[in-house]
């Protein structure tokens, strides 16, 4: 990197979720169910209550393997 570069104050991006007209999917959680998801996750994993990694990584390999899937039949 530049020595310049670094001095440089970073470039921040703002985006307006709450107008936008695009982010209107009446399936996708609330930002209420979303701090509630994460504050019930964080208690899960306080006490223990967590599921084997390989688990977790196998569910996500056949997520993305069924979006995949799915952008190819469009």
């Amino acid at each position: 990197m530049d020595p310049v570069e670094r001095k440089t104050e970073p470039k921040l991006f703002s985006v307006d979720i709450e107008g936008s007209a695009e982010i209107d999917d009446d399936d996708e959680p609330t930002s209420e169910e979303l701090v509630e998801m994460l504050r019930q996750a964080l208690h899960e994993a306080n006490t223990g209550q967590t599921r084997p990694a390989r688990e977790v990584m196998r569910e996500l390999r056949e997520m993305l393997a069924a979006d995949a899937n799915t952008r190819q039949d469009h």
